[in-house]
């Protein structure tokens, strides 16, 4: 009988895949890390349900690593001025490997996972459910791990077909899904507050430095945020982070516009150039664009004026359905 691990978090996602796996007649294995308080707590209810399921589920504690390798460099990147995207290094740095290292220290060939996503012959790709694609965040992913992976389900249907699937197997979801930043408990500047950043008074001023209000703390901010300047009808928005002097630049929308930024890549998937589609944020359409090498970065160059790009945010770079490569926005 053929084995495999799946890396589980207690959602309905990692569960199709587990009974997928289970209908192909494949000896499964879910894997739950507790990298979080929030893991920990859920830990019981996880266990207990692939447990009544007859699974033999494998649980580890990774918190340390966790902090090593996540906790660490978002309090630094904000520390810097810059806004990190926890959720894709930790797929890059944490997640997968972990999978692949279980794998592999278990005698396995594959493992597989509940991400909307699809692996061929090397190369990622979004999963069906353009809603849910999670090629995005996947695409910091090394290909040396990438290559064990197994599609399964999540690769093929959408989210409705997916919770059709998992009730056709007369299986309860006792697991609340989040969508937040795992180990944050209510919002990231209390966590920042907890973690050695303290308010302090800073100035917010425009492209020309005048003054046009006091701030608390440059931490709070993120590029292209919404700021109300009072007694000023105009919206403005975050254009710049100097936390050496704890001055936060703002403009009007126009001044965010940019048809060129730079990368520092993570993972190439391709050496394709042509007909290039990039994306910064998860929620963010993607647009047209060309890109060169320079001086080992990538110059992005955009068809139209795109808007607050965020330098510490992953940018991403398809063809059609195609992951071409990932990497760090610089500026």
């Amino acid at each position: 009988m053929k084995k495999i691990l799946v890396g589980v978090s207690g959602g309905v996602d990692s569960l199709s895949v587990v009974l997928y796996f289970k209908n192909l007649n494949f000896e499964v294995f879910p894997y739950f890390l507790i990298l979080s308080e929030k893991n920990l707590i859920e830990k019981e209810k996880v266990v207990q349900l692939y447990k009544d399921l007859g699974f033999k589920i494998i649980v580890e504690d990774k918190r340390d690593y966790f902090k090593e390798k996540i906790i660490d460099y978002f309090i630094k990147t904000y520390r810097d001025g810059r806004t990190p995207n926890p959720c894709a290094f930790c797929n890059r740095l944490v997640k997968f490997p972990l999978l692949v290292s279980k794998m592999k220290e278990l005698g396995f060939k594959k493992f597989s996972t509940g991400h909307y996503i699809r692996v061929d012959r090397g190369f990622l790709y979004k999963g069906k459910d353009k809603k849910k694609d999670q090629s995005y965040y996947v695409s910091t992913v090394k290909k040396d791990d990438l290559k064990f992976f197994e599609n399964s389900i999540t690769s093929f249907l959408s989210k409705d077909e997916i919770k059709k699937f998992v009730s056709g197997n007369n299986v309860e979801i006792k697991v609340k899904e989040s969508q937040d930043i795992c180990f944050i408990k209510d919002n990231y500047v209390d966590f920042l507050n907890e973690n050695g950043f303290f308010d302090e008074e800073g100035e917010m001023v425009d492209d020309n430095g005048k003054v046009l209000k006091k701030h608390s703390g440059y931490y709070r901010f993120t590029i292209g945020q919404n700021v109300k300047i009072g007694g000023l009808d105009e919206k403005y928005f975050v254009k710049k982070i100097i936390p050496l002097k704890n001055r936060i630049v703002v403009c009007k929308r126009d001044g965010l516009k940019v048809k060129e930024f730079l990368l520092t890549p993570l993972e190439i998937f391709s050496d394709e150039r042509k007909d290039l589609k990039v994306k910064i944020r998860y929620r963010n359409e993607e647009v047209e664009c060309e890109i060169e090498d320079f001086k080992g970065n990538i110059k992005v160059i955009t068809k139209d004026y795109i808007y607050g790009v965020t330098p510490g945010q992953i940018g991403v770079l398809y063809r059609d359905d195609k992951v071409v490569l990932s990497g760090v926005i610089e500026k």
